[in-house]
């Protein structure tokens, strides 16, 4: 694997992320393994970057467009642009790590050291979805039906070890992300490697704007000692501004979502309502917080409460 070990860790990201998503590498006899990928003709901005990018570690060809007759479609054809490597002994290494025998199988002794937001973003761009529906952040999906199931299991606590996020497996054998903050902290991770054709799939609509003085029920759990509602809670509101800034951030935004994140999961059903009144101050600063990471108002007034313990 020396050749391999000669590539820049970024190299190595963007390789591995296209191959946990389209591309893959022919095996055919008597002929040189070759890394190849093809992408819709909608999609011909992503499929140009990604050659432009991999082309200065791999020897591909310039993505050419072709029509594929299929009458299972509706118009009887699809379109793209696909390219492939000329021989290369970085693909015959690659071939060798992520083709075994003969079959896709995902090497996950090496991409545990090369799974970084550059390689999560690649695959999310080639093999993710962002679904909305009423302008509501539903879930994130990673389209691995091709993996075997133990490899996606696997994907699965890989991902919670190295992002503490809690994807689950569809009954298509797909990665599936459903909590929200959970994915605005998914989005806020790979958008700054996500190209602009690939805008698409990490754009959240706006959370609606409520800044009039309100009256409302907040869920806190028990164990935060409050005596008299409005009084305490307005105390922990105080923390907004500096909360705000946190979650701006990227550095203290990861550090409060890997320890604080996971604790502010509220049962209704267990938690305590408080009804107090919130100004349009405190509506303003909330609904920043909100937009920036998909918690609730009730989880906000909580980080506020534990973010400094």
């Amino acid at each position: 694997m020396e050749i391999l070990q000669q590539l820049s860790i970024e190299a190595l990201s963007m390789i591995s992320g296209k191959l946990l998503g389209d591309a893959n590498i022919s095996i055919e006899k008597n002929r040189h393994p070759r890394f190849r990928f093809a992408h819709c003709a909608s999609d011909k901005a992503w499929c140009f970057y990604c050659y432009e990018q991999l082309n200065k570690y791999l020897p591909l060809s310039k993505p050419r467009y072709r029509k594929i007759l299929d009458n299972r479609i509706k118009n009887g054809f699809t379109e793209q642009y696909y390219t492939q490597s000329f021989k290369s002994r970085v693909v015959f290494q690659l071939k060798e790590l992520w083709y075994p025998n003969d079959r896709k199988t995902i090497p996950f002794e090496f991409l545990t050291y090369l799974f970084t937001p550059i390689c999560l973003a690649w695959w999310y761009q080639d093999d993710g979805h962002l679904k909305i529906e009423n302008n509501q952040v539903k879930k994130v999906i990673l389209s691995t039906d091709g993996f075997t199931k133990a490899e996606n299991e696997t994907l699965i606590q890989l991902i919670r070890r190295k992002y503490s996020l809690n994807f689950s497996l569809d009954k298509q054998n797909r990665l599936t992300l459903y909590d929200k903050p959970q994915i605005f902290y998914f989005i806020r991770l790979v958008k700054p490697y996500v190209h602009e054709s690939m805008k698409r799939k990490t754009t959240i609509p706006s959370i609606s704007k409520e800044f009039t003085k309100k009256r409302t029920t907040i869920y806190l759990p028990n164990v935060l000692h409050i005596t008299r509602p409005t009084k305490d809670i307005h105390a922990m509101l105080e923390q907004l501004p500096v909360l705000h800034n946190k979650l701006s951030n990227e550095h203290t935004y990861k550090k409060l979502f890997a320890e604080k994140f996971p604790v502010l999961k509220i049962n209704k059903a267990t938690a305590k309502p408080y009804q107090i009144e919130l100004t349009k101050k405190h509506m303003e600063q909330i609904h920043a917080c909100r937009e920036t990471t998909g918690l609730t108002v009730s989880q906000v007034v909580h980080l506020c409460a534990i973010h400094s313990t």
